[in-house]
């Protein structure tokens, strides 16, 4: 069937359905629509992982269908009445206003050029362009209530830093912001270590975004909650287990505590994947008010698949099965009517660059209770997505956050009580205070990995000691991700917050626990809480981030990055490498790692000097790394799981990432007391140190901390203290 008869058979389908007559005929999901706005961008496949935004192509228009229907008439908004400047845009994402008189849209004017933001105004058509920064990409804006717009930009809040860049594209990461529509008082959010994107409005006034959680083995994209002010960040779906595949994003609102959304793998799948319907718990309160409150939890969370043959991973998809790109729900049925962006086949990267061809998105009204699509618009030569009634809306309430000026400008963080976790059991007493480490990249002038653990790179910013009653407060510096460990009184972390987390300049973000029960009301009495009476523990809350840059002392107290050659390794030659160097005098077994194809093998043998040995197999190379850190962290096992390498003999990790506690190289040497004063007469584990046994010279405690926080903080080779200045971009 061409493309021509599938549409005229499309207009049939709706018009039998009695959903084609724009505002005369109420009788069908768009029955009371008299024009859908669409998007039509030229077909591309350019588009990497979910979360990269720089493709280009010119082009691109907007579009009025009206009625909606295969054979209403088509009408280009944006951009043929604009002006020449416009003949070449690209436009990534657009909302419609309140009144439904305004588009805002992310349009790009040219290849050399950013993305920026524009206002359509729908009555004459004429095309604003709002002042941002030319040098930075300003996409997926939509309305705030007040006259506010919000977006996802790759311009840096914090002074004097660069942006992110994210782990493996090493894309320039996007994170929230927002600004006028006139183009005044444009405020940044504050960073994850990854992006933010697809930012959508909720009716009871916050916002909801895919935000990219990595952090060692977690690598995934999650939906989040935050307010206008970008304060306030919850946890929405995706990260207690609930998720319905790697990464959910492009969330709308059905109802309260219900959203539709796309279920896909991170990369390879062109932005596109399964419809899942997702309910975030009970949304009735005790007195049988249905309510979009306190009663909604990410751990309560489940999801209805829509579209239950689509794959949600990046496995290409069958013919008649295909993808879809978004979806906005028309009502609020059990199993709702959605307008859908649909493609066909195999829709996934390499499949379809390897046939030389793109994915084909039109829009159709999908009914889910059957589970068919209706065709309303599909040109083979574009991708047709965002479908929305252009109809006004209510907007939402004007949702604020406190902010505390005494803070002077820095973060304050903490918790009532760190026992309190839906994640782990603390023994009593266990716990001796918390560990808070500042997250950076690629951005800074590293390459791209810091190490063979592939953990982004950290910086201990302090250990907040907690108070008897379990509570703990820190004034750290704002706008920059962090990540939390508890640790014992040995200074090795009992559990791993597994996210980073971030806050605005006179932001409190003080919690419940250590990963508390989501279901539960946090309240905070400074009266009663003993960390308030202590004082917040100072972490650099002050320092500006070049002098945050890199720590001249290895001390307890004053060390903040572990740089292997620079800390470790003089530790390693000094009491080590008598034993475990070149000439293997400790008679440390070998082992092997295998290439099955080409029966090629190479052998390492355990060897803490600082050597370089050039050693290749499958492809994978040993020599970016000294002897000392290959046999510590042990080689880059995702690299020699996705070249199918074969390990044998005496394969160990002596450092485990972020668990000094459970690393064999920690136990053998039983490292001492570190908090609140440093023993070297008190030992972590039972029996005697590795060093009395053998009669070598002791670590001193300083020297053991260093070894325990190089575990702790993912086991990298590159700090700040050892940057070698390398140029990303």
């Amino acid at each position: 069937m061409n493309n021509i008869n599938r549409i005229a058979l499309g207009a049939t389908l709706l018009t039998a359905a009695g959903i084609g007559c724009g505002g005369e005929d109420n009788s069908g999901p768009l029955g009371n629509v008299d024009a859908l706005i669409i998007l039509q961008r030229p077909s591309r496949n350019d588009q990497g992982d979910i979360f990269q935004y720089t493709s280009y192509k010119a082009g691109a228009r907007l579009v009025k269908l009206s009625p909606p229907t295969a054979d209403g008439k088509l009408e280009v908004i944006c951009c043929d009445k604009a002006g020449p400047e416009l003949a070449n845009i690209d436009i990534s994402g657009y909302d419609i206003s309140f009144d439904a008189r305004q588009i805002v849209f992310s349009g790009k004017l040219a290849e050399n050029q950013a993305y920026g933001l524009f206002l359509l105004t729908l009555a004459d058509g004429s095309v604003e362009q709002i002042p941002t920064d030319a040098t930075r990409d300003y996409v997926s804006p939509i309305f705030l209530p007040g006259d506010k717009i919000m977006f996802t930009t790759n311009a840096v809040v914090e002074a004097g830093a660069r942006q992110f860049v994210d782990e493996y594209e090493r894309g320039r990461t996007i994170q929230l912001g927002r600004i006028n529509t006139d183009g005044t008082n444009e405020e940044l959010g504050p960073r994850n270590l990854s992006h933010r994107t697809s930012p959508s409005l909720v009716s009871d006034g916050r916002v909801v975004f895919t935000q990219w959680d990595h952090l060692g083995e977690e690598n995934s994209g999650h939906l989040m909650f935050v307010n206008q002010d970008m304060q306030e960040l919850r946890e929405a779906f995706g990260k207690e287990g609930t998720g319905a595949s790697n990464s959910t994003l492009k969330a709308q609102e059905v109802s309260a505590g219900r959203f539709v959304a796309i279920a896909t793998a991170r990369n390879r799948t062109i932005n596109a994947g399964a419809l899942i319907d997702i309910r975030l718990g009970t949304v009735v309160d005790e007195g049988g008010v249905v309510s979009a409150g306190d009663k909604q939890a990410e751990a309560r969370a489940t999801y209805h698949a829509l579209t239950p043959d689509v794959p949600v991973d990046n496995a290409p998809s069958a013919e008649t099965i295909g993808r879809y790109y978004d979806a906005f729900p028309l009502n609020a049925k059990d199993k709702p009517d959605l307008l859908v962006s649909w493609s066909d086949g195999a829709v996934e990267s390499s499949v379809l660059g390897a046939a030389g061809l793109s994915a084909n998105f039109g829009v159709y009204l999908y009914d889910s209770a059957r589970q068919q699509r209706r065709p309303i618009l599909d040109d083979p030569d574009m991708w047709d997505i965002f479908a929305r009634p252009l109809q006004t809306r209510t907007a939402p309430p004007i949702v604020a956050s406190a902010t505390d000026a005494n803070l002077g400008g820095a973060t304050l963080i903490g918790s009532l009580n760190a026992y309190n976790s839906s994640l782990k059991t603390f023994d009593p007493g266990s716990i001796y205070g918390i560990r808070v480490s500042e997250g950076f990249s690629s951005e800074e002038g590293f390459p791209e990995m810091f190490g063979t653990t592939r953990f982004e790179g950290q910086s201990q910013l302090g250990v907040a000691r907690l108070a008897s009653d379990g509570s703990w407060l820190a004034k750290i510096p704002s706008n920059v991700p962090v990540h939390l460990q508890t640790i014992d009184k040995f200074g090795m972390s009992i559990f791993n917050e597994p996210v980073w987390f971030s806050g605005r300049a006179g932001e409190s973000r003080v919690c419940g626990g250590c990963h508390e029960d989501r279901t539960g009301t946090t309240n905070v009495d400074p009266g009663q809480l003993e960390a308030f009476a202590i004082g917040a523990t100072q972490m650099y809350s002050d320092v500006p981030r070049a002098q945050r840059q890199q720590a001249t002392s290895f001390t307890r107290d004053e060390i903040m990055g572990v740089a292997w050659d620079k800390t470790l390794q003089p530790i390693f030659d000094a009491k080590c490498v008598s034993c475990h160097g070149d000439s293997n005098v400790a008679g440390i077994a070998p082992y092997t790692i295998t290439d099955p194809v080409t029966g090629e093998s190479i052998s390492w043998t355990f060897n803490l000097s600082s050597a370089k040995i050039a050693l290749t197999v499958g492809g994978v190379s040993f020599a970016d790394w000294p002897a000392s850190y290959l046999s510590m962290a042990g080689p880059d096992m995702e690299a020699i799981s996705k070249a199918d390498l074969v390990t044998a003999g005496n394969f160990k990790i002596y450092l485990n990432p972020q668990d000094a506690r459970g690393s064999l190289a920690i136990q053998k040497l039983n490292p001492p007391l570190q908090f609140p004063t440093q023993d070297l007469a008190t030992r972590a584990f039972a029996g005697a140190s590795h060093m009395s046994t053998v009669g070598g010279q002791e670590l001193t405690a300083d020297e053991f901390y260093a070894l325990i926080l190089a575990a702790d903080l993912g086991v990298n080779f590159y700090a700040r203290e050892n940057n070698p200045g390398l140029t990303q971009y």
